[in-house]
């Protein structure tokens, strides 16, 4: 299999937002990336509403915030984060606290079995905090 990195996919407002954990988002060229998100989830109707949105890329010992985002828990905003929000000026949120957040724009999405595959062009990036990626492990996630 291939490594792939631990990232949160958040959309919405800073105060009103929709955050996915997700382990499938590649860097396709300078501009352009691709992710894959489940379909039919709250999340993935928002993001493809809005059309924009931001893949903020965790680093090693943020498994918890990655589980805070994950599975059944991304369809409900926890009432307490880990995650530190702040707004672009753009309005869209992005977690400053983990590795580094890109702004991106969806150009093109697909089906493929139970996830919709979005190509999107990258906006703008920043780095935050010095850490390393947090490479996604199944067994951390799934007993």
């Amino acid at each position: 299999m291939f490594t792939n990195g631990v990232s949160i996919i958040l959309t919405g407002t800073k105060d009103n937002y929709n955050g996915m954990a997700i382990a499938w988002v590649s860097q396709v060229e300078k501009e352009h990336l691709i992710l894959s998100i489940p379909k039919g989830s709250l999340g993935t109707t928002l993001l493809l509403t809005r059309a924009i949105f931001s893949v903020n890329e965790l680093g090693i010992g943020q498994e918890n915030l990655a589980r805070e985002f994950g599975g059944q828990q991304c369809e409900n905003k926890p009432t307490s984060s880990l995650a530190t929000i702040e707004a672009t000026t753009e309005g869209v949120p992005i977690i400053v606290n983990c590795c580094s957040s890109t702004l991106c724009r969806v150009l093109s999405h697909v089906e493929i079995n139970e996830q919709i595959v979005i190509t999107a062009k990258i906006l703008k990036a920043q780095h935050n905090l010095n850490l390393q990626p947090l490479v996604f492990d199944k067994s951390v996630y799934f007993k």
